[in-house]
């Protein structure tokens, strides 16, 4: 969701900035173009109607709904026909779309950087739109965390502290959609249709690939009380009337691709890869998501309540939100990890030839007992409820909102 929204943004800017003319300028979506002969005749009726063969710009939206879309853009780029113009292509399954590219050598135009994964806005990019002071306060730790793992703690124990922590509460709510976001910052509320339309979509793409409601429904259903829990596609296969692991493995990675979910491994430390035959960790890839499918399976009313009373209640539930969300962040940065031994470390991320790992505690004491597992590196960040950043055994200690923030 948001990809279309952006795309129009784009025709926008050509139109009204760039000066565009109109017709150099066509926006084809997929939803109902089945075959990719049926996408490549729609393409070169545009490539006809140009006039004396001047620039274009061409965005296919939705694209992995074709079947077979890459014979058709492929066909037309051995043709010669994207040589006057630039084409921007969007899909929904981004593995569909990255083994697809991969069969374009030498026809993508000599641009740096070709491909773009669009996702909702992280909390820093949240807290910059709603609140920009507020951002500046940790703007520099934030680039110094991501840069080599290292900041200051002690130059963090501020009063914006205070106030990250309740951006980070609103964030919890919205997400980082935009539509939540800006429904929730002009009443304080975010309207039933708001979560509909993310709830519709989220059915309608499963749908569209072959797959079944009640099987998506009973899935959810068993991943969600699960969410941080350690878990193999055997143990959900038990807990839903799928009769294969090998279908729970598709319907999940179907939602991964769809960055509906995420699926964490275990990190193997000897090799700095993951473990796939060990137990994994699924979390959600944004709050608002969530909230809208948790709603979704406890009966599709009142939808903004009940993530309220989630929020507000704390717990369990709480702790799985906040846990995942950061998860989700990291991974924006870094190959992201958990470590499974004799204790467990919630996060772990993969850079430069080592690793780096991270606990999340949503109390506001911390207890060595709980914290074995991680106190055992030389080196690692430990978030927690308080509000003070500092040290312990060497290791930094800082806000979960902070945490939040510097991740990406």
């Amino acid at each position: 969701m948001g990809k279309t929204t952006l795309l129009k943004q784009i025709i926008q800017n050509l139109l009204t900035k760039q000066r565009v003319s109109p017709d150099q300028i066509w926006y084809l979506p997929c939803d109902t173009i089945e075959r990719f002969d049926q996408l490549l005749f729609y393409i070169e009726e545009f490539q006809n109607e140009l006039a004396n063969r001047r620039p274009f710009f061409l965005f296919i939206d939705e694209i992995t709904y074709v079947r077979e879309w890459d014979r058709a853009i492929k066909s037309l780029a051995d043709a010669g026909l994207f040589r006057n113009g630039s084409v921007l292509i969007t899909g929904s399954d981004t593995v569909v779309l990255k083994d697809a590219m991969k069969r374009f050598p030498g026809r993508r135009g000599a641009a740096a950087q070709q491909d773009f994964h669009y996702n909702p806005l992280s909390f820093s990019q949240y807290v910059t739109l709603v609140d920009p002071a507020l951002a500046a306060h940790f703007d520099e730790a934030k680039a110094s965390f991501q840069s080599d793992f290292k900041f200051d703690p002690a130059s963090l124990n501020t009063p914006a502290l205070k106030k990250l922590e309740d951006r980070f509460f609103s964030y919890l709510l919205a997400g980082g959609f935009l539509r939540a976001i800006n429904d929730f910052a002009k009443g304080g509320v975010i309207p039933q249709a708001t979560y509909q339309t993310y709830i519709q979509w989220i059915i309608g793409d499963v749908l569209k690939r072959g797959k079944q409601e009640k099987y998506l429904r009973e899935l959810i259903e068993a991943v969600i009380p699960r969410l941080t829990k350690q878990l193999s596609w055997h143990k959900i296969t038990s807990v839903v009337s799928i009769d294969h692991h090998q279908t729970v493995a598709d319907y999940l990675g179907l939602l991964e691709r769809m960055d509906v979910l995420n699926v964490v491994y275990a990190l193997r430390e000897d090799k700095l890869k993951a473990s796939p035959k060990k137990e994994k960790k699924i979390h959600f890839n944004d709050p608002f998501i969530f909230h809208a499918l948790h709603g979704w399976i406890h009966g599709g009313k009142d939808l903004f309540p009940l993530a309220r009373r989630t929020i507000e209640e704390g717990g369990d539930m709480m702790t799985a939100i906040i846990e995942g969300t950061i998860a989700s962040l990291m991974r924006r940065q870094w190959e992201s990890y958990y470590i499974k031994a004799e204790g467990e470390v919630d996060i772990v991320v993969v850079s430069g030839g080592t690793f780096f790992p991270i606990e999340i505690k949503y109390s506001r004491t911390l207890r060595r007992q709980e914290l074995k597992q991680i106190l055992k590196y030389k080196r690692g960040l430990i978030a927690y409820r308080g509000t003070d950043c500092g040290v312990m055994e060497g290791l930094t200690v800082i806000p979960i909102p902070l945490l939040a923030y510097i991740a990406a």
